[in-house]
Formats: structure tokens, C-alpha cells, sequence
């Protein structure tokens, strides 16, 4: 009779399988049972930990970030440590719409770190929070303002929670997530940037053919006709709105001083943040994108994504990375490399003893633009120049935006009309 020999290899595999089926049942069961107001236990901790570390063994945080223009996508790159965000635009700007635009996705970088800074405070007040999200939107201006405004404005933002706090316990601390929150600080307190340009003057002729020469200079070429075609068909929209004397065919109605019931219907949440109950990591959605915004270990976090306050570091150089786009392709500007590096510091010691003239926000916040053209440094400063006066994320930074809020009561599941693209609850 012959006997069967178990290889040792094969004992070691059945082993391994055992252990890891073992370790995900347990992990699964575990998850299970995990709500957020277990995690803001664990974020408590971490707070008093923090609150505990002297001063003096406290460092600020050094907040840096990259922005690339692909060469012949014209698609931006954003680099925040180990993370990658694709920010792009939309067909009409000659883009893929691979990404988010920037304008968006600053905005729900503030209503990401709004979601965070509301579980902190009401894990410090003993509140529980059973769920929490946060949408954002900028409305329409109920009167035209006087002068064009470039950058996101008249912000409100919602805050959906579960819990069995009373509503004076939730609004104090939706003012305290106000205080306490440095994006939506960044946003409602005048910002100091200050920026650089790196230049380098590269030929006029092409050093190598197609397609191994860089291709953003031949991007920008498709860039001017998307940006002509869009001046072209708003031209036509503006001569079908006015009447044969030039003057508007219609007068846009005055939403000013309308009846509640006649107001303009908001629109669907487009830009919306939720809180994972058993990491404590913010879901970003922005349409139909999907983001991670964590922290690190010192506020009890995994870092499995940039936190919200680098993707909103990382909006601006975005921006200005698309606004210098825009007007190279304008001005006729050939770019054959063009880059945005930024960063800021932000201080977990902002308050206290010693530190009361600390930020709550990041500041030093500088950028630099790494150009390679061929046309003249007096030209490139031009180009600079152009882009921050129009430069959405720029100007916001450099405003003083008032931002409102409100507390809608629970976060219901059947209100959502698809977890992949959008969130809409009803008030």
C-alpha cells in the first residue's frame, strides 16, 4: 500500500488560509459592530493626548503640494505626499473630465474639514453623533454685484446629523466646528499669498519631432479653439438675449425680496462629504468623483488620503495650474513645461500659552510657478500677472467670504438618489 506524503508547504498554505479567514471573520464581525460614536472616542483621546504634549515637543506642519500639466492632456496632477488627485475641465475647455474642477473641489474641502472639526467638538462636549455629513453649494447672488466676482461666494453649507443631542446642543456646536475648523477659516478670513515664477527660456524650435517634444505648447493650440468656440457661443446667447435697440430681450427676474415659496429651488447636492463610522475618514463626493480625506495617527487617523486642509492647498495650485492654461492659450503664449508647487504651515499649538498670535489656519502660504517657454521673462510675468486677477481659488483665498450654515436632523439613506454620483436629503 502506498502512503501519501503531506508536503510541508502544503500544511504551512492550509495554515495561512486559516489564520486569514480567521482574521477576516473577526475583523468583518468587529466592523460590524462599530459605530462613529466609537470613533469619536477614539478621536477624544487623541485630543487630550494632544492637549497633554507640551508645547515645546509640538512642531508645525509643513503643508506642500504639486500640481502638473500633463503635456498634451493639459490634465492636472495633483501630488500631496503619497496621494494623487486628477482635477480637469470639462469638454468645452478642451478636457476629459477626468476630475474634478478646482472651484468644487475647494468647496468641498471646506465642507470636509467642517464634517471634522463638527465630530471633534462634539466628541469634547460629550455629544454622540450617529451619522454626520455635509453638503455645500455657492447660490446666486440675490442682487447682481456691482463689480464681476471671480471666485466662489455666497457659500452655504448643510449639516445632516443623527443624533439625540437637542438642537440648541447641535447649533453650539456647529458654531463651535466654525471656530475650530481651519479651511472654513481659510475661506472667511482674508488670506496673505504671496508667489514666486521659476523660468526657464526653452527654444523656439522643436528639438525633437513629435511625439517625443513635449506637447503642452501643442495642447494649448486646441485650448485657444475650445476658448474661441466658447466666446463664439456666448456672443450668440448674449445677441438672442437683447432686442433689435441692444437692449435685453427679458428682465432677469429680482429673487430679492421674494417670498419664501417663490424662491429658486436648490439645486441637488453636488458637492458632499460624509464621515466613515469605523475609520473616521471623510467620504468626498464631488459629482460623480470619489475622494478620501483622512488624518494622520496624531488625531486618529489612518492617513489613507491628504486631509482636507492639503487638497484645499492643493485646489490652488490646481487653479492657477487651469488659469495659466487658459491665458497662455489667450495670450498666444507657447508653454512647453508648466508646474505649481505651494505650501503653507499650520500649528497644532495655534491658542495656546505663547501661541495666541498663531493661526488656527495654515498660513505662509506661497506658490511658485515653474515655467519653461520660449518667450521673454517680461512676458511670463504678464501671464502671472493675468492669472491673479482671474484665478478663482487665488482670489478666494485672498477674500473674506461669509459663509452661512444650518442643521438638518438625521441623514436618511432613502434620500439619496445615487451613493455613486450625488446626495440629496429633503429639509
Amino acid at each position: 500500500m502506498r502512503t501519501k506524503t503531506i508536503r510541508p508547504f502544503r500544511i504551512l498554505s492550509a495554515i495561512l488560509v486559516a489564520v486569514f479567514v480567521t482574521l477576516s471573520c473577526t475583523r468583518h464581525q468587529a466592523g460590524d459592530g462599530v459605530t462613529l460614536p466609537d470613533f469619536q472616542q477614539r478621536r477624544l483621546a487623541a485630543l487630550r493626548a494632544l492637549e497633554k504634549t507640551p508645547s515645546d515637543r509640538i512642531q508645525p506642519i509643513r503643508l506642500e503640494v504639486r500640481t502638473t500639466a500633463e503635456q498634451r492632456a493639459g490634465v492636472r496632477r495633483i501630488r500631496i505626499r503619497g496621494h494623487q488627485i486628477i482635477s480637469d475641465s470639462d469638454y468645452s475647455f478642451a478636457g476629459y473630465s477626468l476630475g474634478p474642477g478646482s472651484p468644487e473641489s475647494s468647496l468641498t474641502a471646506i465642507a470636509s474639514d467642517l464634517a471634522d472639526a463638527f465630530l471633534s467638538q462634539a466628541a469634547l462636549q460629550g455629544v454622540p453623533v450617529d451619522s454626520l455629513g455635509v453638503s455645500i453649494t455657492s447660490r446666486r447672488d440675490s442682487v447682481p454685484p456691482a463689480v464681476r466676482i471671480v471666485h466662489p461666494h455666497n457659500l452655504l453649507y448643510t449639516i445632516y446629523v443623527k443624533s439625540p443631542a437637542t438642537d440648541t446642543q447641535l447649533e453650539e456646536i456647529r458654531l463651535l466646528a466654525e471656530q475650530h475648523s481651519p479651511a472654513f477659516n481659510i475661506a472667511s478670513v482674508r488670506q496673505a499669498v504671496s508667489g514666486d515664477i521659476d523660468y526657464v527660456q526653452t527654444p523656439w524650435d522643436l528639438t525633437f519631432e513629435p511625439p517625443y517634444q513635449p506637447g503642452l505648447r501643442e495642447y494649448l493650440k486646441y485650448k485657444r479653439a475650445a476658448l474661441l468656440a466658447r466666446s463664439g457661443r456666448r456672443q450668440a446667447a448674449d445677441s438672442n438675449r437683447r432686442n433689435p435697440a441692444g437692449e435685453p430681450s427679458q428682465r432677469q427676474p429680482d429673487t430679492a425680496n421674494l417670498p419664501a415659496a417663490q424662491e429658486p429651488q436648490p439645486q441637488l447636492d453636488r458637492l458632499h462629504v460624509e464621515i466613515d463610522p469605523v475609520s473616521g475618514a471623510r467620504k468626498v463626493h464631488i459629482r460623480h468623483f470619489n475622494f478620501i480625506h483622512d488624518h494622520s495617527p496624531l488625531y486618529a487617523g489612518q492617513d489613507l488620503g491628504p486631509s482636507s486642509l492639503e487638497h484645499q492647498l492643493g485646489a490652488l495650485t490646481s487653479c492657477i495650474t487651469h488659469i495659466t492654461e487658459i491665458q497662455a492659450a489667450s495670450r498666444e503664449i507657447t508653454l512647453d513645461t508648466l508646474y505649481v508647487t505651494a505650501e503653507a504651515l499650520y500649528d497644532p499649538r495655534a491658542g495656546r500659552p505663547g501661541f495666541e498670535d498663531i493661526p488656527a489656519w495654515p498660513y505662509d502660504i506661497h506658490y511658485t510657478v515653474h515655467y519653461r517657454s520660449p518667450h521673454s521673462y517680461d512676458e511670463i510675468v504678464a501671464l502671472r500677472d493675468a492669472v491673479e486677477a482671474v484665478c478663482p481659488i487665488y482670489n478666494l483665498f485672498l477674500s473674506e467670504q461669509k459663509i452661512e450654515g444650518r442643521i438638518v436632523r438625521d441623514n436618511p439613506d432613502a434620500y439619496r438618489l445615487h451613493p455613486q454620483f450625488y446626495y440629496h436629503y429633503k429639509d
